[in-house]
């Protein structure tokens, strides 16, 4: 669904997702209970569906070291205006998902966040603006083959692999971050505890921003940026990002490769991951 839906009202926290069993894919309100009240007027229990991403983007723009204690424990300067890369729209993930730790990488790194739905075509739109443009705002979870992104110039490997981008599980109708925390817990505990308050460059202004490089249509995501306390994961790890006000965590649980071939095409074979590193090292 890459345009917005109709007949949602502010504060509704919108779900897509298929019923087992199914192949067909349904649109619902996430309820305070947790139960989701289907469009076509059914009462879904989350044990019983396949969660999908709430839109489908046709693109996806990430913000880079826009928290002030992030871009130090990174050790890298505060950018004078925002550092953008995209993620391949073949990243993106559901709540409740796997990812794939690549074979290829020897570190891949959680980075919990706030991300921007887009709900009306943006281009060159002042920031005064922005919220006439925005559907609503979700947790995501910008993963990252660390090692990988130190190595290349360009950031589009290290954050583009299947399901490197996790988003949802619902999207808040009219939400923006304005006052919104984020929490990302690894197998039940606090990793990082972030608040956008913290954030270099406010979500107006990137929307703005953005939409003078780029046109931003209907469903397309914009990640926010990452706060303090990034770290790795390792396969077996379960990795929840909570953004106030979104409903239940974002959840998601690292496997191993199951196809890591291809070694011939990279000099010198790197090892499996729990050989080099600690799954929960400091960053």
């Amino acid at each position: 669904m890459r345009g917005i839906p109709g007949g949602l009202r502010k504060g509704d926290l919108f779900v897509r997702y298929r019923r087992k069993g199914e192949r067909r894919i349904f649109a619902g309100i996430l309820r305070p209970d947790g139960e989701i009240a289907s469009r076509d007027g059914r009462v879904d229990r989350p044990g019983e569906v396949f969660w999908l991403p709430p839109v489908t983007p046709g693109k996806i723009v990430a913000v880079g070291l826009n928290d002030r204690e992030h871009a130090l424990e990174m050790g890298k300067p505060l950018p004078r205006e925002p550092l953008l890369f995209l993620k391949a729209v073949s990243s993106l993930g559901a709540h409740c998902g796997e990812v794939v730790y690549p074979a290829v990488s020897t570190r891949v790194d959680f980075e919990g966040e706030i991300a921007l739905v887009v709900g009306r075509r943006a281009d060159h739109i002042p920031p005064r603006e922005a919220e006439r443009h925005l559907f609503g705002i979700c947790a995501a979870n910008d993963i990252t083959a660390r090692d990988i992104q130190s190595s290349d110039i360009q950031y589009t490997r290290a954050k583009s692999f299947p399901g490197f981008c996790p988003v949802g599980p619902a999207v808040l109708v009219g939400g923006t971050p304005e006052g919104c925390s984020v929490v990302t817990r690894v197998n039940g505990k606090v990793r990082q505890k972030g608040h956008v308050s913290s954030q270099i460059f406010g979500w107006e202004d990137l929307l703005s921003y953005i939409s003078h490089m780029m046109p931003l249509d209907p469903g397309d995501i914009v990640l926010t940026g990452t706060y303090r306390g990034v770290g790795a994961v390792l396969p077996g790890d379960v990795v929840t990002v909570e953004v106030s006000g979104t409903g239940i965590p974002l959840k998601s649980t690292i496997v191993a490769d199951p196809r890591p071939g291809l070694f011939s095409l990279w000099p010198g074979k790197k090892s499996a991951p729990s050989e080099h590193l600690s799954a929960h090292s400091p960053s």
